[in-house]
């Protein structure tokens, strides 16, 4: 504090001397409040991949929004909710993805997205992490954990994880495949999600 600021403050009324430190303080950014991210779509991705008739593919979804909230050291207020758009899933292959928007698959007419809300999170050591939450797909909602490690790196972080997923849970080729002859039952699933802080 300068000679200048100490002179202000020896003659400055009580009440006065509050609000000038309470100005103070807020000039200043506070580090706590800044754990909101916002995601990096190009150097993102969410895919998932199977087997179909033995042979292993693999696909992800092209149009999806995050909205994170993460702090290591306050996982009580760490909340994520991810909207993924069911119609942006590519695998490279025309007749998958002719098929995967249809009403067996993932019905996109009747549920456009799927949306995984997190509702906690756990340390796991070191920079390893797991959320709980749900997946909403075709009007199921199923628990699901989400495995992650988080590399913070200045104002920036980097998020990549994994779980996996049983289709039929969610009604997902129930007509047509019901026993997994053609398409495998479980779906991994694995995030790479490159985070600006607000």
């Amino acid at each position: 504090m300068t000679a200048l600021t100490t002179h202000m403050f020896r003659y400055m009324p009580t009440l006065g001397r509050t609000v000038a430190v309470a100005a103070m303080v807020l000039a200043f950014p506070i580090a706590a409040l800044a754990t909101d991210w916002t995601v990096v779509p190009a150097q993102s991705r969410i895919g998932f991949s199977g087997t179909h008739a033995g042979k292993a593919f693999k696909g992800e979804f092209q149009q999806w929004t995050a909205e994170i909230t993460f702090d290591p050291s306050d996982l009580a207020k760490a909340k994520a909710t991810v909207t993924v758009q069911l119609a942006s899933a590519r695998t490279g292959d025309t007749t998958y993805d002719k098929t995967l928007p249809t009403v067996d698959w993932f019905d996109v007419a009747k549920t456009p997205a799927g949306v995984f809300t997190a509702t906690g999170f756990r340390a796991l050591g070191g920079d390893k992490f797991e959320a709980d939450g749900t997946v909403t797909i075709r009007g199921f909602k199923v628990p699901v954990s989400l495995a992650f490690t988080w590399r913070p790196d200045g104002d920036r972080a980097m998020l990549t994880g994994s779980t996996k997923m049983k289709r039929l849970d969610f009604g997902i080729g129930k007509s047509s495949d019901a026993p997994g002859e053609w398409v495998s039952l479980d779906i991994p699933v694995d995030v790479t999600v490159a985070l600006q802080k607000r």
